[in-house]
């Protein structure tokens, strides 16, 4: 798989509540840099662990993508993160997501995007 497939599977993902399908695209050494994780989880397990907790709170999660570039192993991707929370609370934001791939597997994935719209 290369990165733009593994852009367009980790939101699809995303938008299935499937945590292990996140998780086993990343490296032993991989990590997930979000804004809203309490740290970077590092590896397919933490990685499992911060989106589960994340997909606890969340429901109706789309996040389409409008625009993507690839060169090499990296992709760079512009989209929407569109989601509720539990009490059905609109939380959509823009957002910008930076993936890196090693031997078709995820190095880092970055997210990008204004944490003041969420407080």
């Amino acid at each position: 798989m290369n990165a733009e497939e593994t852009m367009r599977a980790l939101a699809a993902a995303w938008e299935h509540g499937d945590p292990d399908a996140i998780a086993d695209r990343f490296a032993p050494d991989g990590v997930y840099e979000g804004p809203l994780f309490d740290g970077f989880p590092v590896g397919p397990e933490a990685v499992r662990a911060a989106c589960a907790a994340a997909f606890a709170e969340i429901s109706e999660v789309r996040v389409p993508i409008k625009q993507l570039a690839m060169s090499g192993d990296v992709a760079l991707a512009e989209g929407q993160f569109l989601s509720a929370d539990l009490a059905g609370v609109r939380c959509d934001f823009d957002l910008v997501m930076v993936v890196e791939l090693r031997d078709g597997m995820i190095i880092r994935f970055t997210e990008y995007f204004d944490t003041a719209k969420l407080a």
